[in-house]
């Protein structure tokens, strides 16, 4: 997918700017193995990167400030065109150091033919999602079970899945300016507790068991994923996609970015901004749309054939409607970046404490006040509040223009 994006790309705009662009293969299969290029000046001069990792990069001074090229009425972007998110999914500080072509969207796969022996219908719009109870008894209809022996799962997730359940109850992840962790709502721990409470009682799997056998063998009815796995995605299994339910205010989701990077290294900044924003034009769209890679950040590829004309799924704006607001309200949860960011990770989606959770052994009140507890830790050691992240780009004088940011225009409702 990512020689014939560079293809399409070169055909469309790079040749008439003379510039070549030459795929590179990582040098490993994660992450790390790209920031040791960096940590070593060898990154390529568009460096495709973990958007978790953005923020500490611009703040190092290891990639570059884009706003001014992205704004330049000779060389930069209509953002009219392209989704709200795509200046404000990976921004660090509100300020623009890489661009993203494309939105992987979370949401809920569901196998047709379990929901129509069960006379279950899905919404169709994260506007039409359904509440917790109704998602809940029907999570209960579509189990199977013989004694005490699950035989076909209502539902699976990831513990990620905390985050929009509680910014869909109204919560959110820090308080405060920054100076305290969230998550301390009394319906936050409701709904995070029922949610588990679907592991304990049996109509869940516990979060080590691998759920693509269960749904290419028919035993899942619906899983919170990303659209990666369409690929991986039996044959034999008619699915679709569907809105995460409301918990209990909005319906809402986690996306993941896929975001590139310039260097501070790179030898032709402009070169290189060109040769990224090519990877954001409609031909190289056309290609992620194609492979469903992603929701394509230009909204004319989103809605067009090249990404509506797959046989599966039959209601794609459920991925599309992500990248935007429904009522006024952003699908995708606003989460922090930057070390408190990292820390909310570490606390509450990796390690012992989320396992403890995902496993249905340690109770939701302990997970989140031991979570609480860690991130507020952190928070303190690092004398963390709103100003200290634009604080870390002026102290390095990463932040070249700190008067421009790039935006594009707000959604639709």
């Amino acid at each position: 997918m990512f020689k014939n994006m560079l293809a399409a790309a070169q055909t469309e705009s790079l040749n008439d700017h003379k510039i070549k662009m030459i795929w590179k293969p990582a040098p490993g299969t994660d992450w790390p193995s790209v920031m040791m290029q960096f940590g070593s000046g060898t990154a390529c001069d568009v460096q495709r990167m973990d958007d978790d990792r953005v923020y500490d990069l611009a703040t190092s001074g290891k990639i570059l400030q884009l706003d001014k090229m992205m704004t330049d009425p000779k060389i930069g972007f209509d953002l009219s065109k392209y989704s709200p998110t795509f200046t404000t999914k990976v921004s660090t500080e509100g300020y623009a150091f890489s661009i993203t072509p494309a939105m992987s969207a979370n949401a809920l796969y569901y196998n047709k033919k379990l929901f129509a022996d069960a006379g279950i219908e899905a919404p169709t719009s994260w506007e039409q999602a359904w509440s917790w109870d109704e998602f809940e008894n029907n999570v209960k209809k579509l189990t199977k079970r013989a004694g005490s022996k699950t035989d076909t799962y209502g539902f699976q997730y990831a513990v990620n899945a905390i985050q929009p359940t509680a910014y869909g109850a109204g919560d959110t992840a820090l308080y405060n300016n920054q100076t305290e962790c969230g998550y301390g709502k009394p319906e936050t721990l409701k709904y995070i507790d029922m949610l588990v409470e679907l592991i304990r009682k049996g109509y869940a799997p516990t979060g080590d068991v691998d759920y693509l056998p269960l749904w290419n063998g028919g035993k899942l009815a619906m899983t919170w994923q990303a659209m990666d796995i369409a690929s991986e995605i039996s044959s034999s299994i008619d699915w679709d996609v569907m809105p995460y339910p409301k918990t209990p205010l909005f319906a809402m989701t986690k996306n993941y970015a896929r975001t590139w990077v310039i260097p501070a290294t790179a030898k032709d900044p402009e070169a290189a901004f060109l040769a990224l924003k090519a990877l954001c034009g409609t031909a190289a769209q056309r290609v992620i749309a194609k492979a469903q890679f992603g929701v394509p950040a230009l909204t004319a590829v989103a809605e067009s054939s090249a990404f509506t004309g797959h046989k599966r799924p039959a209601t794609p704006k459920v991925w599309t409607e992500t990248l935007g607001n429904v009522n006024g309200k952003p699908v995708d949860c606003p989460f922090p970046r930057g070390p408190i960011g990292d820390s909310l990770a570490s606390a509450f989606v990796e390690g012992t404490n989320a396992n403890a959770l995902m496993s249905g052994t340690l109770a939701t009140k302990d997970y989140i006040n031991r979570g609480r507890a860690a991130v507020n830790q952190q928070i303190t050691k690092l004398g963390w509040n709103g100003s200290k992240g634009r604080q870390l780009l002026e102290k390095g004088g990463q932040l070249k223009y700190p008067d421009i940011q790039a935006r594009a225009k707000a959604a639709k409702s």
